[in-house]
Parts: structure tokens; sequence; C-alpha cells
């Protein structure tokens, strides 16, 4: 019997470490993900040093609902499309805060929720600057693959954002 535990507790050992090893690799990958996705959200904060060719893939797609056209709904955008709505909001807007930030991350997935505060200093879909400052929320899923975004699905309090800022009344 004791010729056996040996090689027993040799393979059971050797078992949860590759076990724990595996799961401990998927952690820190969810948490480099994380990370990643952050960083999507924090482009939109005047001053970000974040080039995002670094960030996103060359065929990346953005799926936004779009503040900056009248389209309703989802509107896909390439990587220069969707850099273009970052500067244009970045004009509008300053001080950017990301409050109450909330992740998920599974497979190559991250939904990430927060709210955001903001001043309006800039014109913004024909609206002239409030200088109020403004709180809306947004939930964005990023898909990541080999370290850079891919696709991104994202929804906003729109009407929230546009009342604020006297777009709608």
């Amino acid at each position: 019997m004791t010729k056996f535990l040996l090689p027993i507790s040799l393979v059971a050992c050797l078992l949860l470490s590759g076990v724990t090893t595996g799961v401990s690799a998927q952690t820190n990958n969810l948490q480099d993900n994380k990370k990643i996705a952050m960083q999507a959200i924090e482009i939109w904060k005047n001053g970000s040093k974040i080039d995002p060719k670094t960030l996103f893939s060359s065929n990346y797609v953005n799926n936004l609902d779009s503040s900056i056209s009248s389209g309703v709904g989802p509107q896909k955008r390439n990587l220069k499309e969707f850099v273009t709505e970052v500067v244009k909001f970045r004009a509008a807007f300053k001080d950017l805060t990301l409050l109450n930030t909330i992740q998920v991350a599974e497979g190559d997935l991250v939904s990430t929720h927060v709210t955001i505060r903001t001043k309006h200093v800039g014109s913004f879909m024909g609206e002239s600057p409030t200088n109020k400052t403004i709180t809306y929320d947004a939930v964005e899923f990023v898909k990541i693959e080999d370290g850079k975004i891919v696709e991104t699905w994202v929804t906003w309090d729109k009407y929230g954002f546009l009342k604020q800022i006297g777009i709608l009344k």
C-alpha cells in the first residue's frame, strides 16, 4: 500500500499544480483584458496619452450608439472613424472623470459599466457650450484578441446626456 502512496501523491500534486497554473494564467489574462478595456474608456479623456494603434487592432469595429450623428441605433465605425468621434468629443467636453466603474471579464470579452462626469465647454451637435457639468452612464463590451481590441459594443444614456446639454427639452 505504501509503495503506491508516493506515486499517487506525486500525480495528485502534478495535476493540482497544472490546474492551478491554468487558472492563474487565465486570471492574469482576464486582468490584462480588464486593463485594456479601461484604457479604451480612458481614451475619451482630454490629455490621454494612449495611442489608439497600440490598443485597437487594425481591423477594429466600433458599434456605438452615436452622439455625433442624428442616426438612431448603433453604427459601425472603423478605427479612423472612431478616433474622429473621440476628437470631436474631447473638443466639446473637458475634465472627464470616471465614477463607479464595474468590470466583468470572461474569455475574450470584458464588460465595463461607468458613470461619467464631464463639463460641456465646446459646441456639440450644433449646441453651444453650456459650461454645465453633466453625468451619465455607459456600458461597453470589448472583444480582445492577441492583446488588442477587435470590436466594441457601446450603449449609454444618450437621452439623459442630450437633455443635460439642452438638445432635448
